[in-house]
């Protein structure tokens, strides 16, 4: 049961990724930006992939359920940090004529 529990926590943000699009793009979901909302789930994607990953990771060194969704949060919280950090610099790069 409790492998069946720790699948089901580290896939179901990703498993809800689908569901968010279809909200977004049938208009049931509305952020005010049109399709413009659907690159909200681009974020959403990255998060929950990088969740999926070091939960699997972490139940694999033998983790506690709870702190390994825990670490797993705040590892997908970087990963979105240090993507945002590293396209904000990319962008930078391109305005300053570097390219």
């Amino acid at each position: 049961m409790e492998i069946i529990l720790r699948i089901a926590i580290a896939l179901l943000p990703l498993m809800f990724t689908p569901a968010i699009v279809h909200l977004i793009a049938s208009g049931h979901f509305d952020l005010g930006g049109g399709e413009k909302d659907l690159v909200v789930v681009l974020p959403w994607l990255l998060w929950s992939f990088i969740f999926a990953i070091t939960s699997l990771i972490l139940w694999r060194r033998g983790w506690p359920v709870v702190r390994s969704t825990v670490w797993s949060t705040f590892a997908g919280l970087s990963g979105l940090l240090v993507t945002a950090v590293f396209l904000a610099f990319l962008g930078q790069l391109g305005v300053g004529g570097r390219f």
